[in-house]
C-alpha cells in the first residue's frame, strides 16, 4: 500500500516580543493578589518565577522544567567568572543549560516560597545540593502543568495577548521560542551554541529560525 502523510507541516510556536514580555512579567508581579483562592494565588506566585526561568534559559515547559531539583543547579566557573548552570534531563537526554544572570533573582525568590528550605542566601542554597523540587508553591505543593497552563492562559486572556500578530496561539511553551529569538537577535548567539543550549538539532534551529538570518546580518 502507498502510505500518505497528510499531517500538518510543523511550525515554530508563537513567541512574545520584547514589549509583550515586559507586559507579562510586569503583570505577574501582582497577579497572585487578584484572586481570593489560596491555591490559585500560590500557583500564580510560582508562575511568575517559572515564566522568568523559561524565558531566560530555553528549558522546555513541562517535564524538563518541573523535573528540576535544587541539586541540579550549580555555579560554573570559567575565566574568573561564574555562570548559573542548570542540568536538565528531558526530551533529548541530559544536557547543561547556562541561564542568564537575571535567573538568580527569580530562583532565590522561588526558593523563599518553600518553607522546607532554610538557606540564608542563594549561594548557600546552591551549595546545599537539596533534593527538593524547584517549582513548588508556598503551600509545599509541586505545581502541575495543568495548573500553570490554566493560570497563564487566564493572564494572557486578561492582557489580550493570547494570539500573536502572526495568528499563532501563545502558551507557556512559547517562551522557548522567545528565548531562541532573543538569543539570536540580542545576544548574538550562533545557531550551533543555541542548539546545544536548547537540546535540539541544528537542523531544527535552521528550519524554524532561518527567517531571522537577514536581521542577524543587518
Amino acid at each position: 500500500p502507498t502510505l500518505l502523510n497528510k499531517g500538518v507541516k510543523t511550525q515554530s510556536r508563537g513567541s512574545f516580543s520584547v514589549e509583550e514580555y515586559l507586559t507579562i512579567y510586569t503583570a505577574l508581579r501582582g497577579y497572585h493578589k487578584q484572586t481570593t483562592n489560596e491555591k490559585s494565588a500560590a500557583t500564580r506566585e510560582t508562575l511568575r518565577n517559572y515564566v522568568l526561568f523559561l524565558a531566560n534559559t530555553g528549558v522546555r515547559h513541562g517535564t524538563e522544567a518541573l523535573g528540576l531539583c535544587w541539586r541540579n543547579i550549580e555555579w560554573y566557573l570559567r575565566d574568573g567568572k561564574r555562570y548559573l548552570a542548570v542540568s536538565v534531563d528531558g526530551k533529548t537526554n541530559k544536557r547543561t543549560a547556562i541561564a542568564r544572570d537575571s535567573v538568580e533573582n527569580s530562583l532565590w525568590r522561588q526558593a523563599k516560597l518553600n518553607p522546607r528550605i532554610r538557606a540564608v542566601d542563594f549561594d548557600g542554597l546552591i551549595a546545599a545540593k537539596l533534593n527538593e523540587p524547584v517549582f513548588t508553591t508556598r503551600l509545599s505543593e509541586t505545581v502541575t502543568v495543568h495548573n500553570l497552563n490554566r493560570a497563564f492562559n487566564a493572564l494572557l486572556a486578561e492582557l489580550n495577548l493570547k494570539t500573536g500578530a502572526d495568528g499563532r496561539t501563545r502558551t507557556l511553551y512559547s517562551f522557548r521560542h522567545t528565548y531562541a529569538t532573543f538569543a539570536l537577535l540580542n545576544d548574538g548567539m550562533d545557531i550551533h551554541t543555541l542548539a546545544i543550549q536548547m537540546g535540539t538539532s541544528i537542523a531544527m534551529i535552521e528550519r524554524h529560525y532561518s527567517h531571522l538570518t537577514p536581521r542577524l546580518r543587518k
